[in-house]
């Protein structure tokens, strides 16, 4: 009989075959999705679409209606806890209804905009974020949080400028009345 270090032949060919059997059978573990590569001009756009996001924000508080409904394609909905405005006019109407005891508005408030997740892909785009609304009442006052929320908004860039297409803002603390009847809770994530 051939020995193969110390292994019969035989018994070496039946270790071979059953190994290659059993490496058969088994399936393929499944691959972890890729992540998305990331380039020079991904990161750019992430970075237009967070200035966009914080300016939006920055404006609320002192910007117009108008100046606000510019952020959106000429279709964009805009989605505040169960309002819908549909188009740049509608848009501008909801934001110019809005008075201070349903928005917070007066005093001194500021949005501050928290863990943005972008996702650029191409000419398309998605932001998942947290919003908190911060009033300074008196400058001997601590400043109050008087609202937090979350938004998922979906963009398109065009003519190298980025829009919403469709916006989301779901109130999680103190809603205002003005969506009493209209608030969803919503989950993007």
């Amino acid at each position: 009989m051939i020995k193969f270090q110390g292994m019969k032949l035989s018994t070496l060919f039946l270790v071979v075959v059953t190994t290659s059997a059993i490496l058969l059978l088994i399936k393929p573990l499944p691959t972890i999705a890729a992540e998305k590569i990331v380039t020079q001009e991904t990161l750019l756009d992430r970075i237009k679409i967070e200035d966009m996001l914080i300016k939006y924000y920055v404006d609320i508080s002192s910007g117009t209606g108008e100046d606000l409904a510019q952020c959106y394609t000429e279709d964009g909905v805009f989605d505040v806890n169960g309002m819908i405005a549909k188009g740049r006019e509608a848009i501008s109407k909801m934001y110019g209804g809005l008075d201070e005891e349903n928005a917070h508005v007066g005093s001194r408030l500021h949005m501050l905009l928290n863990n943005p997740i972008i996702s650029v892909d191409g000419d398309t785009a998605t932001v998942w974020a947290i919003w908190s609304g911060v009033l300074n009442a008196d400058i001997n006052k601590p400043p109050v949080i008087v609202d937090q929320g979350r938004e998922y908004s979906e963009l398109v860039k065009r003519d190298g400028k980025w829009y919403f297409t469709k916006r989301y803002i779901t109130s999680d603390s103190n809603l205002p009345p003005v969506w009493k009847d209209t608030y969803k809770p919503r989950k993007f994530r």
